[in-house]
């Protein structure tokens, strides 16, 4: 990578470590689309995978829960890789032009879903069948675009979950999500030298970025913080979308 490249994959990470920090979620899709900025989509997805299990695996790890939450979503874990790795297998499309513009496409919708003040409430028991069904989905759109923000972000907000679980279980599932994606980009090919080197350093600016969240999420209101970054994403979303025009 040229330098260029190099300190935008840094500010990249920085910025969706802040995130990370200050709201516990957003790493994935914020490092993307500001990779995409000088990278290929597929670049970015190889780049990705790297800090983001780290960082994942921290969060599924602390707390409680572990063995409590993971029984509670393995249903919609189970079908999140499942429906991921059989997409991606058939359509092949993880990192191809076209998947950028659709990748805009799945961060806007999560950003403008998430800053309208619409909050589904879904209730323990109905958690039996939806649970695999937002798996699915959520593995659908993660096969042909690498994000899983639509429909599984917003569907896990609803549920009737303690906050501190909810972070933990965000952990969990991405674990098994980026888990399965990585499997994905494998097959594909996508992994080089360069790229993974780029994941491994990637981690740094990570989690530096997830210590300067944590300590702005003390200092400014979590809810200002979060919309801040949504408006952001909204708008980098946006641009990334005009490329299916």
């Amino acid at each position: 990578m040229t330098l260029l490249e190099i300190l935008a994959v840094a500010t990249a990470f920085v910025v969706a470590g802040v995130a990370k920090g200050g709201v516990g979620m957003g790493l994935p899709p914020i490092a993307l689309s500001l990779m995409t900025f000088v990278l290929p989509l597929e670049d970015a997805l190889a780049i990705m995978v790297v800090p983001t299990l780290a960082t994942n695996i921290w969060q599924a790890i602390w707390g409680q829960g572990f063995g409590r939450l993971l029984r509670r979503f393995a249903t919609m874990a189970a079908a999140a890789m499942a429906a991921l790795i059989v997409v991606a297998a058939v359509f092949g499309h993880l990192g191809s032009p076209s998947a950028t513009g659709w990748v805009g496409v799945v961060l806007a919708i999560y950003a403008g879903l998430a800053l309208t003040a619409w909050r589904p409430a879904v209730s323990r028991a109905a958690e039996r069948w939806a649970n695999p069904l937002v798996g699915l989905a959520s593995g659908t759109v993660a096969g042909l675009t690498g994000v899983a923000a639509v429909p599984f972000l917003p569907y896990m907000q609803s549920l009737d979950i303690d906050r501190h679980d909810l972070v933990q279980a965000l952990g969990i599932m991405f674990l098994f999500i980026i888990g399965a994606l990585t499997l994905a980009l494998a097959v594909q090919g996508s992994f080089t030298l360069g790229n993974v080197a780029g994941g491994i350093a990637a981690i740094v600016p990570t989690f530096i970025g997830v210590w300067i969240g944590q300590r702005a999420r003390r200092a400014v209101s979590p809810e200002t913080f979060r919309r801040a970054f949504l408006f952001g994403m909204l708008a980098v979303g946006l641009q990334m979308a005009s490329r299916l025009l």
